[in-house]
């Protein structure tokens, strides 16, 4: 049997990733919720008391310092999805080349999870888990794809982030870790949420893009079916 008050308490909590700059009144977080006022009041008093939720001047909740802490932890320790690792090795053997997931975290893009090829590849020597949202592939798809990001965030690159989205995926050709490479990254979409970003690096010039971004296109697709729990027909 499920705790009804657990369950309204996640309730509020997931709610704040709706609003604006993460921030909502008693009133809005009401109308939101669909419940009353007084009974909002107390879910949200009860958990700022126990640090979840803090008031800004204007007395709006908005999620705390701990939450945060809380969510860096989960982004760099939960375990990916069964669905985005398996797609993850059988895109490692279609394109030969190391397939990276990454998440949110603040203000820049964290590798959670890697598989490269067996062979050897010149710029796995020292792999930099964090990655800068407006200058890499996935930092890109994250943060065009993320409905919560606010204009600060952007950083002027709404132009950009709006191509992004509708083609689906980012690809750069920059200089990372001291070597010229190729990266196309995907979203990986659940709910209108974005869970993480799915990519493929390469030194530049040695990955045929073409073919990359169409087997991460199908390999986005397919995680998403899966998420979603709809089972693909066989043709």
């Amino acid at each position: 049997m499920s705790l009804q008050s657990v369950s309204k308490t996640i309730q509020v909590l997931e709610s704040f990733l709706k609003f604006d700059e993460g921030q909502s009144s008693v009133s809005e977080l009401a109308r939101e919720l669909g419940w009353s006022r007084s009974s909002t009041h107390q879910y949200a008093s009860t958990l700022a008391k126990a640090g979840w939720l803090v008031q800004n001047e204007k007395r709006d909740y908005q999620l705390s310092p701990r939450a945060a802490v809380f969510g860096r932890f989960a982004s760099e320790n939960s375990g990916v999805s069964p669905e985005v690792t398996g797609a993850m090795m059988s895109l490692v053997e279609v394109l030969n080349e190391p397939i990276s997931y990454a998440m949110l975290n603040g203000n820049e893009a964290i590798i959670i999870e890697r598989h490269a090829p067996k062979r050897s590849f010149a710029i796995t020597t020292a792999v930099e888990p964090h990655m800068n949202l407006l200058t890499s592939a996935s930092g890109m798809v994250l943060l065009a794809f993320d409905a919560h990001s606010s204009e600060g965030r952007r950083a002027g690159k709404e132009e950009e982030l709006q191509v992004i989205r509708a083609q689906g995926y980012a690809e750069t050709h920059s200089e990372w870790l001291g070597d010229l490479v190729d990266a196309i990254a995907v979203p990986i979409m659940s709910n209108g949420e974005c869970l993480g970003a799915l990519s493929v690096i390469a030194p530049a010039g040695r990955m045929d893009l073409p073919n990359a971004r169409a087997a991460l296109a199908a390999a986005r697709a397919e995680v998403e079916q899966q998420l979603s729990g709809q089972v693909r027909e066989s043709p």
